[in-house]
């Protein structure tokens, strides 16, 4: 056997309409009666709208599972990438020490007439090719172009 809800309060002085309307509802409420849908004002269709967003709801989790997985992909694509940079990154080190070190390797020079002091460093080679009897190879030693004739 269900308990009687006593009546409600009244609401506001101002507004007897409500109130009408909840001692209704409670009076239906208390004789186990039901609701018909279409007596309340507005009911179907915000049970409309509410099946609308629902389906909308549905459609947008679909889309934002979706995007989930391209994103996935994307994340596993920058993975490859990072590790290929770094690869590349290793290689550009790699050759930036070669370049080094064939910088350090002598170099030869050539010319009409004797070295330039400020030509070259120690190692290098500079050969006169000026032609005649002041044909000489250099090598240049402690900053300074030793002459060899040959």
């Amino acid at each position: 056997m269900a308990a009687k809800i006593p009546p409600p309060p009244p609401i506001a002085t101002s507004n007897p309409e409500f109130n009408r309307w909840l001692l209704e509802l409670t009076s239906i409420l208390s004789n186990e009666g039901g609701i018909d849908p279409s007596e309340v004002t507005g009911l179907t269709a915000v049970i409309a709208q509410v099946d609308t967003n629902t389906t909308n709801i549905v459609i947008v989790t679909g889309s934002v599972d979706g995007l989930s997985s391209e994103v996935a992909t994307l994340n596993v694509s920058v993975t490859t990438i990072s590790g290929e940079i770094s690869t590349i990154n290793g290689q550009i080190s790699t050759l930036s020490g070669e370049v080094a070190a064939l910088q350090a390797n002598p170099v030869v020079h050539s010319g009409s007439g004797p070295p330039s002091p400020s030509l070259g460093n120690d190692g290098d080679w500079y050969g006169n090719i000026g032609g005649g009897v002041g044909a000489r190879i250099y090598i240049k030693v402690s900053g300074t172009w030793t002459a060899f004739p040959f």
